[in-house]
């Protein structure tokens, strides 16, 4: 007769040593999650129970020291199936010891308390220099592996680092471009999440379907925005333009302020009630066009006042600054019974929930729980995905 029970097993290696056998009796729960949010690590915590005290004595694991984990899952789905998730490395930074019942958790992050890339702090000015080379000499710095994938690459003339760890200053410069960083597992990695939103459904998730556990959907229109203004000088015609970026409207080039030869300026009207910008023309080449703009009853316009150094780059800019302040427009959480292949960043669907069905989500989160009690439990954290 074929074996048909729902069997799940951790590979626990301790700086380069398998120490499953030894420690597999011992392990009453364990969690890793994933993350694909700006600036987090991933985390792996792994609870024992220690009535006979061999953790906080003999087996006391060291801070710093590495720790690497995959979960092997059997007859998950139907008889005979096999599914391992690889965790990946990560650095020892958390020790508790608590009782009664006598239970002590390891607990560890990808990017770890080893690296000086988050904990000591520099002074220096870049200049004339692009964002993915910054991010190079960066990571090779500090012994990472660099994955820049981005449209987006702007150059910077000067960025000041005032006593900030090259992390933070890594974080501060992505942001500052709309991009997002991770840093995984040795990785270093600045990325156009807009590019990956692109990616094909890689599974629809059903509210009949068996494993199903719950749901916590939300739509908000806090701090959300209707359009981007970004402000640029174009150097040929010595004027400050507006570039719109609407994503449910009509976006171009606005002419904001013209710059005479004397250093003057010529200010444009502000629509008192929406203080958006009243267009003169779009500055294409072409034939010029009414770009009047039919605005929502609600919502706010983002601002943004930082060097471009071309209509290309400034429109690049619009949406990524767009994109960063309204991704929490729809956001969410799943509890399924454990489901191995879900990961951070693939794109899914969802079926059964009324109008939820109508969007596309990115995981942004997911953390895999077991225990001895519960099982294995996954919970998946989403983002709406947004068509710019």
């Amino acid at each position: 007769m074929i074996d048909q029970v729902r069997r799940s097993l951790l590979v626990v290696t301790y700086d380069g040593v398998d120490i499953t056998a030894d420690v597999s009796p011992y392990i009453i729960g364990f969690a890793f999650t994933e993350r694909a949010r700006h600036g987090e690590s991933d985390e792996l915590s792994i609870a024992f129970q220690n009535v006979d005290q061999l953790w906080n004595n003999g087996w006391w694991p060291e801070r710093g020291a590495s720790v690497s984990a995959k979960l092997e899952v059997e007859n998950w789905y139907q008889p005979g199936d096999a599914y391992r998730i690889d965790c990946g490395t990560f650095e020892i930074d958390d020790l508790t010891d608590s009782g009664p019942p006598s239970v002590f958790v390891i607990g560890a992050l990808s990017v770890g308390i080893t690296s000086s890339i988050r904990g000591e702090e520099v002074t220096r000015a870049w200049e004339n220099i692009k964002l993915s080379e910054i991010v190079g000499q960066l990571a090779k710095k500090h012994g990472f592996n660099v994955y820049f994938d981005s449209e987006y690459d702007p150059i910077f003339d000067r960025f000041d680092q005032k006593k900030q760890s090259d992390l933070a200053f890594i974080l501060k410069i992505a942001e500052y471009a709309g991009l997002q960083v991770r840093l995984s597992h040795g990785k270093l990695i600045v990325y156009q999440d807009s590019l990956y939103d692109q990616q094909e459904i890689a599974l629809t998730i059903s509210k009949n379907y068996d494993g199903y556990l719950g749901h916590h959907f939300r739509a908000s229109s806090s701090d959300i925005f209707t359009a981007c203004h970004v402000m640029y000088l174009d150097t040929q015609s010595r004027r400050l333009l507006t570039y719109q970026y609407a994503p449910e409207g009509r976006s171009g080039t606005l002419e904001r302020t013209s710059v005479s030869a004397t250093g003057t300026t010529t200010a444009q009207m502000i629509d008192q009630k929406t203080r958006m910008v009243i267009p003169a023309k779009t500055i294409t080449g072409q034939k010029e066009e009414d770009v009047s703009i039919s605005l929502p009853n609600v919502g706010k316009v983002l601002k943004v006042h930082r060097r471009c150094s071309s209509l290309a780059e400034a429109e690049k800019l619009a949406k990524s600054s767009l994109r960063n302040k309204n991704r929490r427009e729809l956001s969410g959480t799943l509890d399924l019974i454990g489901n191995p292949a879900l990961r951070a960043g693939m794109v899914i669907a969802v079926n059964g929930f009324g109008r939820w069905d109508t969007a596309r989500f990115v995981i942004e989160e997911v953390t895999h729980n077991w225990s001895k009690g519960q099982g294995l439990i996954t919970q998946a954290g989403i983002r709406g995905i947004m068509g710019y």
